[in-house]
């Protein structure tokens, strides 16, 4: 498979070839009040409209057409707490490529029935540290591609086109806030919209109960977290991946962290004020806006990356809301 390093060119090269069921997503405007309607500073970059309800369709479509053909047979196996699970498992078949997908016994059971109903192979592991490991053994015994995604380049390349796409449709942008697992989905828009205008502020998001990229970002290295506890279970990474770090620390501004409270208040506000429903992980950038962690003051795009909710951790989230 490709290698390298993130480039400006690799990114618009690989826009430029965006697989067709991969969706330019909309830009919607998110009041705080009745009284802001028409006047919003916050607006969601919809990935959470995108195929299979997450950003991570680009990606997955860019690394399967990327492979050779022999490649493609033999298929690829990776590991996914859900969203990338299940932009493989529907992109697999599109492209005539096997798909196996391991998955920790924490991932949300929508997200994993979602993942077999679209065709592919489902491994239960036991914990987030047997994920590699056992991508690994599936590799060698079912003969396939064995795709670390915490380290591979073409993943951060793969999203990369949200930025291309953001600038495109606000071009008075002035901040742009990304949620952060591993990483990829900030490195790659961090890169775009940097080498593009750097004079937008770009600003990384993570839950307070998941905060490896926040606190390898303040020691200046990958630090490994042990424990992990936020209803955004789409940012479940205990460490950035090597790579995207390096990215992160060349072309972020910061890191912040939201509250569990403050996350399930941006579900409620993107559901109320847009019409649409945003998994905790895709209201965690925004969730820095709405709850005043970062400035108001500014035209601001909060990337909305999944939507791909458990239906018990929705009921919660609107137990604590009585108004639309």
């Amino acid at each position: 498979m490709a290698g390298g390093e993130i480039t400006i060119g690799k990114i618009v090269d690989a826009y430029e070839r965006m697989a067709p069921p991969v969706r330019v997503t909309p830009i919607l405007p998110v009041a705080r009040s009745s009284a802001e309607v028409g006047r919003e500073r916050l607006f969601l970059k919809a990935e959470h409209l995108q195929v299979t309800g997450s950003y991570k369709a680009r990606a997955a479509f860019h690394i399967l057409r990327s492979l050779d053909e022999e490649d493609r047979r033999k298929g690829i196996v990776m590991s996914s707490s859900g969203n990338f699970a299940q932009a493989f498992a529907y992109a697999g078949p599109v492209v005539g490529s096997p798909v196996a997908i391991v998955m920790p016994d924490y991932t949300a059971d929508v997200k994993v029935q979602s993942t077999r109903d679209y065709g592919a192979q489902v491994v239960i592991c036991p914990t987030f540290a047997d994920r590699d490991p056992t991508v690994d053994r599936v590799a060698e015994e079912q003969g396939m591609i064995a795709l670390q995604s915490f380290e591979h380049p073409e993943v951060p390349i793969g999203h990369s086109g949200i930025g291309l796409e953001i600038l495109e449709q606000v071009p008075d942008v002035e901040t742009v806030l990304i949620p952060i697992s591993s990483g990829g989905l900030a490195a790659g828009i961090a890169v775009a919209i940097k080498e593009n205008r750097p004079d937008v502020e770009v600003l990384g998001v993570q839950p307070e109960g998941g905060n490896a990229a926040y606190l390898s970002w303040q020691a200046g290295e990958v630090r490994t977290i042990e424990n992990w506890n936020s209803m955004a279970d789409a940012l479940s990474g205990r460490r950035p991946g090597e790579l995207p770090f390096r990215y992160l620390q060349k072309y972020l501004d910061d890191i912040v962290l939201v509250s569990e409270d403050a996350i399930a208040e941006s579900v409620r506000t993107i559901l109320f004020r847009t019409k649409t429903l945003a998994e905790p992980g895709g209201a965690t950038a925004a969730a820095a806006f709405l709850d005043g962690v970062v400035s108001n003051d500014r035209v601001t795009v909060a990337i909305a990356s999944g939507g791909n909710i458990q239906p018990s951790v929705l009921n919660m989230i609107l137990a604590g809301s009585a108004a639309g």
